[in-house]
């Protein structure tokens, strides 16, 4: 195997696009719920929180590559499943990742090092066969909320603080429904495939139709303390509000188009996820280094 699709292969394992906009989010949130500023510590937490969910997907394919490998569409985005990864080598590069990630942290210290570690070890045991939180009714979701949003914006949080203020709940809140809610998304996605293979998720052991509600119920607290952090706790400046709607409307255009030939609601809704996380990390990131940027200019 060349070296050059060995690195296409640890590319596609890390699916760095799926989740890049949003852990910037999350963790930018936090940051920005502490008052925040950009620091050297800011630009660390947010690495080691990009390489711990970078690790969360790592594993999972070399876990999985055996189940995804009964659904064509999902052996041939597995590199591991797929053939150009051996699963010994995704498995040490996924290592590697988490430790890189254990060492940022460690440096970070604090209330940041502790999450970070709870992190690591929850991204592991989420996939693991011997555990496997994925396939366990009610603790894959929430098991998914953590590890792929809370974490990262405690992680944030502390960074810059040691005690809790009277608005860190919120976003907080924020980032879990909408985690929550994308998790469910993917077990609808997935229900026959994932039937095949045995699993045992939320979605199938609670069925579609209490899955959907549960999606409604995620999605209206999501939209709920959305608004609140955005309009009423102060921590993301109007412009920047502005920037990230012009932004996301940009972006929006194109997926409202394919939206029209989705042959289900599930399909429907999965071109919309990206535009408002792109938006809203380019914003908040915008928002860190203006100061930065202004200090220089004069």
């Amino acid at each position: 195997m060349s070296i050059k699709m060995k690195v296409n292969g640890l590319v596609r394992l890390t699916r760095v696009n799926e989740f890049l906009a949003f852990v910037t989010v999350t963790t930018l949130l936090g940051a920005a719920a502490a008052h925040g500023e950009f620091t050297w510590s800011l630009v660390g937490v947010l690495v080691a929180n990009w390489l711990v969910v970078g690790f969360a997907f790592m594993i999972n394919d070399v876990e999985d590559a055996p189940d995804d490998a009964l659904t064509p569409s999902k052996a041939v985005r597995n590199p591991v499943s797929a053939g150009h990864l051996s699963s010994r080598f995704a498995t040490l590069a996924s290592l590697f990742i988490a430790a890189l990630s254990f060492v940022i942290y460690a440096l970070l210290g604090g209330w940041t090092f502790f999450f970070g570690v709870i992190c690591i070890v929850i991204s592991y045991i989420y996939s693991w066969r011997r555990i496997r939180l994925k396939n366990i009714a009610v603790l894959d979701f929430l098991s998914h909320i953590f590890m792929l949003a809370g974490l990262q914006y405690l992680c944030g949080y502390f960074t810059f603080t040691s005690t809790l203020n009277d608005i860190w709940f919120y976003p907080l809140l924020m980032v879990g429904s909408i985690s929550l809610y994308g998790e469910l998304f993917n077990e609808m996605r997935d229900l026959e495939g994932d039937k095949k293979a045995g699993l045992r998720h939320t979605a199938i052991v609670f069925g579609p139709t209490i899955t959907k509600w549960m999606m409604i119920i995620s999605m209206t607290i999501g939209v709920i303390s959305t608004v609140i952090t955005f309009f009423f706790i102060n921590i993301i400046a109007w412009w920047v509000i502005v920037l990230i709607i012009v932004i996301a409307a940009a972006m929006l255009l194109p997926p409202l188009i394919r939206m029209r030939r989705a042959k289900n609601a599930i399909q429907a809704q999965a071109p919309l996820h990206k535009p408002f996380e792109i938006a809203a990390a380019l914003g908040l990131l915008v928002q860190f280094i203006s100061p930065l940027a202004l200090l220089m200019i004069k």
